[in-house]
């Protein structure tokens, strides 16, 4: 495991200006890996920039308390790979700034690309952790690991989904205990809970199958306020009909106590596990050829 004090998961490799991380390859962290996977998953990105930023922009003058997210726009251009290393390429709007943009680049080609966001805050953390159960009243009620691509429902960060509309879901987002994942940026939290949201979401309303391969394409997360909620948020997701099952976009409102705090725009590709299967055997040819 890593030694990074910023995250267990990273493994980082500073460049001359500070400005370079190296994606981690190790797969035991459980919040990333959950199950065996063929590639780096997009949450681990995320997860590196946050923290990247977070660091680049407490080395400011005056910027060394508490830091929130306002803003995260990411467009995933490929797959990263788990067969060569991977670098995270931050710059920042100016020196001591907190807008940045950024670049996770392997064997020369870019794999995502986006920018982000940050300002200071009262609390690091988006929401107060819930108070601690009382015995009898057991563990909250979650959603079917399978419907959100996960293995173990402990990694499961939402409650049942539930229809609320038409065309719109709702469903509680289930803060982790302060313990589970220490390491892990908050926002990575409500941005995996909000994927978790979007899956669960289109195999119910379009129907999906739950074994096709999900490729997340882009991410485009605002928040509102650098406030601590109350407690975890609701997360509403509004879909429209899907035109073919190709690709899809859908639109999550994060709300507490039924005003709006937040909004994520997500898009991705569902593919059927036998073209999946030919598309990574295309991708590791074509890496065997360039090699």
């Amino acid at each position: 495991m890593s030694t990074d004090t910023a995250n267990a998961a990273h493994d980082t490799a500073r460049g001359p200006t500070g400005d370079v991380a190296r994606i981690s390859t190790d797969d035991t962290h459980t919040f990333f890996f959950d199950h065996p996977l063929d590639h780096i998953p997009g949450m681990l990105l995320v997860d590196t920039a946050l923290h990247r930023a977070e660091d680049a922009a407490r080395a400011g003058r005056h910027a060394a308390g508490p830091m929130r997210v306002r803003a995260l726009d990411l467009t995933f251009n490929g797959l990263c790979e788990r067969g060569s290393d991977a670098f995270l390429h931050l710059g920042a709007d100016r020196p001591g700034g907190r807008a940045f943009t950024l670049d996770v680049r392997q064997d020369e080609a870019s794999v995502c690309t986006g920018s982000l966001r940050l300002e200071p805050a009262p609390r690091r953390e988006l929401f107060t952790e819930a108070p601690g159960r009382t015995p009898g009243h057991g563990r909250p009620r979650r959603a079917p690991a399978e419907l959100v691509h996960k293995r173990s429902s402990d990694n499961v960060l939402i409650g049942p989904l539930r229809q609320t509309g038409e065309h719109s879901y709702t469903t509680d987002m289930i803060g982790p205990p302060a313990d589970r994942w220490p390491d892990v940026h908050p926002a990575t939290v409500l941005v995996e809970a909000i994927r978790q949201t979007a899956t669960i979401t289109s195999h119910t309303a379009w129907d999906i199958p739950t074994d096709w391969q999900y490729i997340l394409m882009s991410i485009r997360l605002t928040l509102s306020g650098t406030a601590t909620w109350p407690r975890a948020p609701e997360l509403v997701c509004r879909v429209s009909p899907l035109k073919g099952r190709a690709r899809g976009g859908i639109d999550i409102g994060v709300q507490v106590d039924g005003t709006q705090v937040g909004h994520m725009h997500l898009r991705a590709r569902a593919v059927p596990p036998a073209a999946y299967r030919r598309m990574r055997e295309a991708a590791s040819k074509a890496a065997e050829a360039t090699a």
